[in-house]
């Protein structure tokens, strides 16, 4: 038996399988393994639908984050913490002048709240917060034992203040501050300090005198034994006693405490009537700013100012009457 010869035949098969060709089946897996090496698949991150739920998870979650975030509106550099829907405000060289409604505005550095009660202008300053004119309530934090003092700055001088609450009323030269809660100090522009308790009222500046004067109740003076005066047929009716200036504006602090702005402003018209022409003037001016400030009746504020213009054409008080017949758009404010 001859010997086989295996590579002729191992020639003959290779020939015999180029001529057939790859089994479809190999064939494509074949294929298959190649493609995958030469196309390597797309990262998460490149993938379009992934790319876009991602970005409109992040847009939904900032729309979430501003929604809860409240804005936070600042006047003036004083923080608005409060404000009525009708408030109607505007910013000029000298503050913030707040024309209609109510607002609470913070210096939050300093823990000073001011609360307007009326057209009012106030504005921030390094030193504190200056209202250069109206009327507000004022608190302020309770203030460390060594820590420096809030100061609240007004034509007269500084209100220097460790934590309590107050009302000030300013009239571009003149005014008043009323204690409720707390003590405070009073330091005028030539360094004076005045220093105030619960319950009393500072005057700025005082016509008669140079220093600021604390208005205190003032005690009755003890009555005097009067002698024995010889019988009469008939007696005549004693005459009612004609309150002083001070006692009236303290009665009139009373009042506006209260609110109670007409009776007020009924009873200074009164007390005018029995007043002498010194200390008329004042409470005439008191009167107007009732009537243009708190009651806002532009037509008898009006009325009032032209009277008090022609009766007191020299008075203390002509620069305040002259704004405030601007403010009303008065005839003849100008």
């Amino acid at each position: 038996m001859a010997p086989r010869d295996f590579r002729a035949e191992l020639r003959r098969e290779d020939s015999l399988r180029r001529e057939q060709g790859m089994p479809p089946a190999v064939r494509a897996r074949l294929w298959s393994r190649l493609k995958d090496t030469r196309e390597p698949k797309t990262p998460w991150h490149r993938r379009p639908q992934v790319w876009g739920l991602a970005t409109a998870a992040v847009a939904v979650a900032l729309v979430v984050f501003f929604m809860r975030t409240p804005a936070v509106r600042t006047l003036g550099g004083l923080e608005v913490a409060r404000a009525s829907a009708d408030l109607t405000v505007r910013e000029e060289a000298e503050g913030v002048e707040i024309q209609g409604g109510e607002a609470s505005l913070v210096d939050t550095v300093r823990g000073i709240t001011v609360e307007n009660e009326g057209p009012l202008v106030v504005r921030r300053e390094p030193s504190g917060v200056r209202l250069v004119r109206g009327r507000a309530e004022f608190s302020v934090n309770h203030r460390e034992p060594g820590a420096a003092p809030a100061v609240v700055l007004v034509s007269g001088g500084a209100i220097e203040i460790m934590g309590t609450r107050f009302t000030v009323e300013e009239q571009g030269t003149q005014g008043t501050v009323t204690l409720h809660e707390g003590a405070v100090a009073f330091r005028r522009l030539g360094g004076e300090v005045v220093h105030m308790s619960v319950g009393q009222t500072l005057a700025w500046p005082v016509v008669e005198s140079t220093e600021p004067v604390l208005r205190e109740p003032v005690p009755p003076a003890p009555e005097r034994p009067q002698p024995l005066a010889a019988p009469v047929l008939k007696a005549s009716p004693p005459r009612a006693s004609t309150p002083s200036a001070e006692e009236v504006l303290r009665e009139l602090e009373v009042l506006r405490g209260r609110h109670e702005f007409e009776q007020a402003a009924r009873y200074l018209e009164e007390s005018m009537r029995r007043q002498p022409l010194a200390t008329r003037e004042r409470l005439s001016f008191e009167l107007g700013s009732l009537l243009t400030h708190q009651l806002k009746d532009s037509q008898r504020a009006c009325a009032h100012w032209v009277r008090h213009a022609q009766q007191f054409r020299r008075g203390h008080y002509t620069e305040a009457v002259r704004r405030a017949r601007e403010t009303l758009s008065c005839e003849g404010g100008r």
